[in-house]
């Protein structure tokens, strides 16, 4: 019977940790925001080309300089921020040699790589710009944590304060808010940095954070206040 029992545990699929979670989501992320660029690229923006995604680079690293100029998290965000920009670049264009190979420094032509490469030259500049923007808004999503960690505060003190008041009242319990409320804080932490790491377009961290913080908060608060009121 042990031996049955312990086939069956070991058999259940294992529940992501959130660690796990986050990676996933992060690489999901980069990987929708790349696709979106090239299917773009191809589609709607052809005229752009790769500077759609170079114009997004441009916009979305204003909007750290303008905003995130101070923050508890780092001492100085913007130097951080170019300090990351500047390595990736170096890694993934510079030293691997696709940015000589695309802008036609390479001096053999004749190169099956260069043909290949310099054929599709818009779409690998376009994904360049694509990963460094995704970790500009990899910054940005960091600095933008205290939101939710206040969001999440002022959910548990407005939850367990109705809490209380139902526990000494007349109030019920209901154990299909709690359940459901609490199935949603986890989702909606990870959605919000799904949406906006993955947006085709630029867009203002705060047309994203604040009202997903908002709803955040208040799954949280709906969770804690619709706890059961004796333990």
């Amino acid at each position: 019977m042990a031996n049955v029992e312990s086939d069956s545990n070991s058999n259940k699929p294992k529940k992501k940790g959130f660690i796990s979670s986050i990676v996933s989501t992060l690489f999901f992320s980069l990987l929708i925001s790349i696709v979106i660029e090239c299917i773009g690229i191809t589609f709607f923006w052809t005229e752009l080309g790769d500077s759609h995604s170079e114009e997004m680079l441009n916009v979305e690293f204003s909007y750290l300089e303008q905003d995130f100029v101070n923050s508890f998290i780092l001492s100085e965000p913007v130097v951080f921020a170019e300090n990351i920009i500047t390595n990736i670049y170096e890694l993934i264009a510079v030293k691997t040699g696709l940015i000589e190979i695309v802008d036609g420094t390479v001096n053999d032509e004749s190169s099956t790589v260069y043909k290949y490469i310099n054929s599709v030259g818009v779409y690998v500049k376009a994904i360049i710009n694509i990963i460094l923007v995704f970790f500009v808004r990899l910054v940005i999503l960091i600095l933008s944590i205290p939101i939710f960690i206040l969001a999440a505060i002022v959910g548990c003190v407005d939850g367990l304060v109705r809490r209380d008041i139902r526990r000494f009242g007349a109030g019920r319990e209901s154990s299909f808010l709690y359940y459901h409320s609490k199935a949603w804080i986890k989702p909606l932490l990870i959605l919000s940095w799904l949406i906006y790491l993955s947006v085709p377009f630029t867009i203002h961290p705060n047309a994203v954070f604040i009202p997903m913080a908002f709803l955040f908060g208040l799954s949280i608060s709906i969770t804690f206040g619709s706890f059961k009121k004796y333990l």
